[in-house]
């Protein structure tokens, strides 16, 4: 039995839709008793609401927040004081932000992408600075109008925090830098009682880097970035050439 980690968006999915090869392919490792993994930057309740049918456990907010069978595996909130720090770089910076909570969603910011966020999560919160050091956040998304504010976010945030675009959609979900996708790999693995030679872990973004490497076997979406391809022990085909399916394959997986 192995443990094998998906991306979402670019890897597992386009928006929400699964290609039929990966849902099929991903059934029958499942079948086979191989333990599958969502681990994406996404927050816990959109997860569960639109591939829970396709995973045994869930890694979540960029690896701080890990479930299976019900029970947390992980639960590593951002430190207050890196919180406090973010938020005064992003309103500097004029962004709209989204930080998520195990259960909600709470927006703040530049008022005219609020609903950017709920499109893409669901109705939102106000995020109170004077209260959000008291709270168990993990994640946030920014969101701005052209590529350059997201290059001088990412600039502004560089050392603290890893930016992950996604694609054209005026949005990214950001890594907090200390605890990612890697880190959660691992120790997912090891609280299975599974052996890191029978890890795998599927990626495209740059978000997946640690993640890749963090595995016995790490796998490089035909379409991923340059530097994840390098890293991967195996570039299986792009997402919309059934490369989820090729690359189980490629490992006897499914």
């Amino acid at each position: 039995m192995g443990v094998i980690f998906f991306d979402i968006d670019g890897t597992l999915a386009v928006g929400r839709e699964v290609p039929q090869s990966a849902a099929d392919a991903i059934a029958r490792t499942r079948a086979a008793h191989n333990q599958v993994f969502i681990c994406t930057g996404r927050p816990r309740r959109y997860v569960e609401q639109h591939f829970g049918e396709y995973a045994d456990g869930f890694v979540c907010s960029n690896g701080r927040l890990a479930y299976y069978d019900g029970r947390a595996l992980v639960n590593k909130p951002i430190a207050p004081e890196q919180v406090e720090h973010i938020i005064r770089i992003l309103d500097e910076h004029n962004a709209g932000y989204a930080f998520f909570s195990q259960e909600s969603l709470y927006y703040g910011g530049n008022e005219s992408y609020r609903h950017v966020a709920e499109e893409a999560n669901g109705a939102t919160k106000d995020l109170e600075p004077a209260h959000a050091t008291s709270m168990s956040l993990y994640s946030f998304d920014i969101y701005f109008a052209v590529a350059q504010e997201r290059d001088d976010i990412a600039k502004a945030l560089e050392g603290l925090c890893l930016v992950n675009p996604h694609g054209p959609h005026p949005s990214a979900d950001v890594t907090v830098l200390g605890y990612g996708k890697g880190d959660a790999a691992r120790d997912v693995t090891a609280a299975l009682g599974l052996a890191h030679a029978d890890s795998y872990a599927f990626g495209d973004g740059i978000n997946d880097l640690s993640m890749v490497e963090a595995v016995a076997h790490g796998v490089a979406m035909g379409n991923a970035v340059d530097e994840l391809k390098e890293a991967a022990e195996h570039v299986t085909a792009g997402i919309h050439e059934d490369g989820v399916a090729l690359g189980l394959a490629h490992y006897g997986l499914a």
